[in-house]
C-alpha cells in the first residue's frame, strides 16, 4: 500500500511526478487539458488534506487512491478529445459524484465533495490569472511543459494556510485542539493508578468524595402529580403530541437518572468493601480518577463529548428544564439539545400545528428564522404558529443579526445562534432543492446548515437514511453563495466539547 504524501506541495508534486511528457502533451487541447489535469492533482491533494482538520474538514475520514485521481485525468482527456467544448458540468459529475463520490458515504460530505470541485472545473480555470484559493500563491500555472509546471510546485510553501482548503484560519486551532486531545488522551490512558504516599488525598478517598458529592448535588426528577395542566393536555382525539413527546423523553430521563443514583451508591460501598467491585463499577472508578464519562452512563445516556465535570452539569441542567416543563407547562422557548431525541420533537411540533390547522403533515416542512433575541427568557411569549427553540452553536462562521451568516473572528471557534423560530410552511410555498431530497427552500435561498447533536458530526446510519448524529437541514440567512459555507465545514451543533 502507498501512502499519500504528506502536504498538499508534496501530493502535488507526487502527482505529477506519475505523469509522463508524452502523456501530458497528447491532448489537441493542451491549454485546457493541462489546466484541467493540474485543477484535478490539486482537487485531489485538498480533500485528503482536509482529513488533519477533523469532523469540520469531512465528517467520516475516507481513504481515496491514486486510481481515482489517475482515472479522473483519463476521463479529462477523453471527454476534452471527443467534444468540441469543454463539458465542465459533465467533468464535475463524473469526477466529484462517480469516481471519487464512489467512496463517501455521507450525503452531507457528498455535498461537500461537489461544491469544492465546483471551485476548480469552470470557465474560469482556463483565465491565467484565475485563483484557485483565496490565497494568489496557487493557480492552474499558464500554458507550459511538464517540467514547468513541476517548477512551479516547488515554489509552493510547505506550511498551508486553513484557507487553501476552503477552511477559515480558525480551523487550524480546531485541528490542534483535536491533536492534544488524543494525546492527552492516550498519556493519562497509560498513567499508573497508584495509591498516595504523601499528605494528598488517595484515588479512593477522591473518587469516594466524588461519588458523594455528585449523590447530594443530583437533582431528582419531579412528580407527574406536579404536572401542569398544559403539559399533559387532552383534546378528544387524545393527548398534545408535545404531551406524548414530553411523557417518551421523560421515562429515558428515569432511566438514566436511576442508573446514575444507584451506581453512586453502589460505588461508594464498592470502595470501602461493603460490595463486590463488579468490572462495571471498576470502569466507573476508574473513569472518574480520568474526569470522562463511565461507559454504564454512556450507554443510558444522549450523546455528548463532554468531560464527566461538564458532563454532571449538563445533566443537571437538563434536568431542570424538564422539571419546569413538567411544573409550569410548554415553555416559551424550548431548549432542543436537551432531549434525547430531538427529532421527535420536530415532529410532535409539526403535528400540533397540522392538527390545529387541519393541513396534512406531509405538506408541511419547517422554515428557520433566526431572531434578535438572544436569551429564551427576553421573548414575550410563544410564536402564533410553529415553536421558538434555543441552544444551538453555530461552527465555522460567525453571525450578525443584519446579514445572518459571516466570517468567524479569528480565534472565536463557536458562536451561540439566538432564538430560532421554526415556522411550519406549506410546500407548495416553497422550492425544492435541487441537490437533497425531500428539502425545500426559501426564496431568495440562505444556506441549508446542517444540526448535529455533536460535533463529531458523524453517527451510524438510521432507518430515516440520515446519521444518528444528525438532526436537521436549518437554512439560515446568508449574503454569500452556499458552496462558501459548505466548504467552510459551517454546521450547527447542539452542544459543545467543553
Amino acid at each position: 500500500t502507498n501512502e499519500p504524501p504528506k502536504g498538499l506541495k508534496a501530493n502535488m508534486k507526487g502527482s505529477f511526478a506519475t505523469l509522463s511528457e508524452e502523456k501530458y502533451e497528447s491532448s489537441p487541447k493542451a491549454r485546457a487539458y493541462k489546466k484541467l489535469v493540474f485543477a484535478t492533482c490539486f482537487f485531489h491533494a485538498v480533500i485528503l488534506e482536509r482529513r488533519k482538520f477533523g469532523p469540520i474538514g469531512w465528517n467520516i475520514q475516507y481513504e481515496w487512491m491514486d486510481s481515482d485521481r489517475e482515472v479522473s485525468i483519463e476521463q479529462v482527456g477523453m471527454y476534452l478529445a471527443s467534444q468540441e467544448g469543454i463539458p465542465f458540468e459533465t467533468l464535475n459529475y463524473c469526477v466529484a459524484k462517480v469516481n471519487y463520490g464512489g467512496r463517501v458515504t455521507d450525503d452531507k460530505d457528498v455535498r461537500l465533495i461537489s461544491a469544492i470541485l465546483r471551485g476548480y472545473f469552470r470557465e474560469e480555470l482556463l483565465d491565467d490569472s484565475f485563483k484557485l484559493t483565496p490565497l494568489d500563491t496557487y493557480y492552474a500555472p499558464p500554458e507550459g511543459t511538464l517540467a514547468e509546471t513541476v517548477e512551479y510546485l516547488e515554489s509552493l510553501p510547505l506550511d498551508e494556510d486553513p484557507r487553501v482548503f476552503g477552511l477559515h484560519q480558525n480551523a487550524l486551532i480546531t485541528a490542534q485542539v483535536g491533536q492534544v486531545r488524543d494525546f492527552l488522551s492516550t498519556v493519562t490512558s497509560v498513567q499508573p493508578r497508584i495509591a498516595s504516599s504523601g499528605t494528598g488525598k488517595s484515588s479512593e478517598e477522591i473518587v469516594t468524595d466524588m461519588a458523594a458529592d455528585l449523590l447530594d448535588r443530583i437533582p431528582n426528577l419531579g412528580s407527574k402529580k406536579q404536572a401542569h395542566a398544559k403539559t399533559f393536555e387532552m383534546t378528544e382525539s387524545g393527548m398534545v403530541s408535545l404531551g406524548v413527546f414530553f411523557g417518551q423523553e421523560r421515562v429515558s430521563f428515569e432511566i438514566l437518572h436511576k442508573k446514575v443514583k444507584a451506581s453512586l451508591e453502589v460505588l461508594g460501598k464498592a470502595i470501602k468493601g461493603l460490595v463486590v467491585m463488579s468490572s462495571e463499577l471498576e470502569d466507573m472508578y476508574n473513569n472518574f480518577l480520568l474526569q470522562k464519562l463511565p461507559k454504564a452512563w454512556a450507554k443510558a445516556a444522549y450523546p455528548c463529548l463532554k468531560p464527566l465535570a461538564s458532563w454532571v452539569q449538563d445533566f443537571m441542567d437538563r434536568i431542570g428544564f424538564m422539571n419546569r416543563w413538567l411544573s409550569e407547562g410548554p415553555p416559551t422557548s424550548f431548549w432542543v439539545p436537551c432531549f434525547f431525541f430531538p427529532q421527535g420533537f420536530m415532529t410532535a411540533a409539526m403535528q400540533m400545528h397540522a392538527r390545529a390547522t387541519r393541513i396534512a403533515i406531509d405538506d408541511l416542512v419547517w422554515v428557520t428564522d433566526v431572531t434578535s433575541t438572544k436569551e429564551p427568557g427576553d421573548l414575550a411569549g410563544p410564536p402564533s404558529s410553529g415553536v421558538n427553540v434555543h441552544g444551538f452553536f453555530l461552527e465555522g462562521c460567525g453571525w450578525n443579526d443584519a446579514d445572518g451568516l459571516a466570517e468567524s473572528e479569528m480565534g472565536v471557534l463557536f458562536v451561540s445562534l439566538p432564538v430560532v423560530w421554526l415556522k411550519p410552511t406549506k410546500r407548495a410555498e416553497l422550492v425544492a432543492d435541487k441537490e437533497i431530497n425531500n428539502v425545500f427552500r426559501t426564496s431568495p435561498p440562505g444556506y441549508l446548515c446542517p444540526l448535529y447533536k455533536t460535533s463529531e458530526r458523524k453517527g451510524t446510519l438510521s432507518t430515516t437514511g440520515h446519521s444518528t448524529n444528525f438532526v436537521m437541514y436549518a437554512e439560515l440567512r446568508t449574503s454569500s453563495s452556499q458552496d462558501h459555507w459548505i466548504c467552510r465545514g459551517v454546521a450547527l451543533l447542539c452542544m459543545l466539547d467543553t
